[in-house]
C-alpha cells in the first residue's frame, strides 16, 4: 500500500499540470477542471490494482480523465 500511495504521489506532481490542462479545455471552469481532476487520481488510487503497465501511467490517467469528463456531462 506504501509503494502504491508513493507512486500516485509522484504521478500526481509529474502528471497533474497536463491533465488540469486538458480538463480545463473540456469543462471552460477551472473549479470543475480541478475537481474532476481529484476525482481521477482517487480513482486511480481506488483501482490500482487495474494499471497493467502495457501503457504508460500517463495513458492510463488520461483515459480516466476522458471518463471523469464524459461522466461530467
Amino acid at each position: 500500500m506504501a509503494d502504491r500511495k508513493e507512486l500516485l504521489t509522484n504521478w500526481v506532481h509529474e502528471y497533474s499540470d497536463e491533465l488540469f490542462s486538458w480538463a480545463l479545455h473540456k469543462t471552460s471552469s477551472e473549479a470543475t477542471a480541478e475537481d474532476i481532476i481529484q476525482e481521477t487520481f482517487v480513482s486511480a488510487f481506488q483501482h490500482f490494482d487495474n494499471f497493467r503497465e502495457a501503457s504508460s501511467p500517463k495513458t492510463w490517467l488520461f483515459s480516466i480523465l476522458k471518463n471523469k469528463i464524459i461522466d461530467y456531462y
